[in-house]
């Protein structure tokens, strides 16, 4: 074999090397990239889960001091509220014993229109529903009134 093909073929050889090992360079470069931009997608997503979280237990807590301290806001639409965001914040709670209140309440009123079809009802069979709710409030305030309680100190919420 000649020198001239010998040194061809190492010269071959060094080129294929750098070419591979351009594209090897080239391709962890790609793989760092999408791990970080994984990485920041994933903590977006934590961030973003903290921000819903918080805004939650926040709610969760306004409502229960509302019920608690605000006229306007009756044991009935406390109940329905509550209902509904400890569904988004923390199902568990709603299982437990002393909250079983707020499901009872919200179940037993869901029948009930609300907002625009509320004001739609005639006042005959507003009334009606006014005093059934009215019950169910007496019949379940202590009890309500407790969860706002705690659920106003925001200790459960923990």
């Amino acid at each position: 074999m000649s020198s001239t093909l010998i040194y061809s073929l190492i010269a071959a050889g060094l080129v294929a090397i750098l070419i591979l090992s351009a594209v090897i360079v080239r391709q962890l470069g790609r793989a760092r990239r999408l791990r970080e931009e994984q990485a920041k997608r994933e903590a977006a997503a934590v961030a973003a889960l903290e921000e819903r979280h918080q805004y939650l237990q926040e709610s969760i807590r306004l409502v229960a001091s509302a019920i608690l301290h605000d006229e306007k806001m009756t044991l009935t639409e406390g109940c329905i509220r509550l209902k509904v965001l400890l569904e988004n914040f923390r199902p568990q709670l709603l299982q437990q014993d002393a909250y079983a209140v707020i499901t009872e309440v919200h179940d037993k009123t869901s029948h009930i229109p609300i907002k625009e079809e509320w004001q739609a009802l005639p006042k005959k069979l507003k009334r009606s529903y006014e005093q059934e709710m009215r019950e169910l409030e007496t019949q379940h305030l202590e009890a309500v009134q407790a969860v706002a309680r705690e659920l106003s100190t925001g200790e459960p919420l923990q």
